[in-house]
């Protein structure tokens, strides 16, 4: 199921990287809409629109599924595939906790979150001039 969920063709394609802070409530399997979570703004994405990655396809850098059966494990991943350090983002960036998988929704305060990665014990913020690149990013059925 979560295979087909991502490769469904319900699902659009293209995805969005985009940093939320710790607040507002507690984060859990719950949250479902960048509505409920604050956005971090950064260089380029002053909304908080985050960086755009394109599923599967042709490009080196993208969000791709792969079967059990591909990598010879006993479930399917999702992978978030980085190459030149594509997903970064630039600073200015205050009090980033996550990162966020969203739908490619046209208003970036009201996407669906399917996945979040916490990217570190405390807040993280990058001065302007440097940046924080996402990689190695993965999800994977059980």
């Amino acid at each position: 199921m979560f295979e087909e969920f991502f490769e469904a063709s319900s699902i659009g394609t293209e995805f969005h990287l985009q940093l939320a802070s710790a607040t507002p409530g507690s984060w859990g399997a719950n949250m479902s809409s960048t509505a409920d979570v604050g956005l971090v703004s950064s260089v380029g994405q002053t909304d908080g629109s985050g960086l755009l990655v394109p599923r599967d396809g042709s490009s080196v850098s993208r969000f791709t599924v792969s079967t059990a059966l591909e990598i010879s494990a006993s479930a399917s991943r999702a992978v978030l595939i980085t190459a030149n350090d594509a997903f970064q983002f630039s600073g200015a960036i205050a009090s980033a906790k996550y990162v966020l998988l969203t739908n490619d929704g046209a208003v970036p305060q009201d996407r669906e979150i399917y996945a979040w990665w916490s990217i570190g014990e405390s807040p993280v913020t990058v001065d302007v001039g440097n940046t924080l690149t996402i990689n190695s990013a993965s999800l994977q059925a059980n």
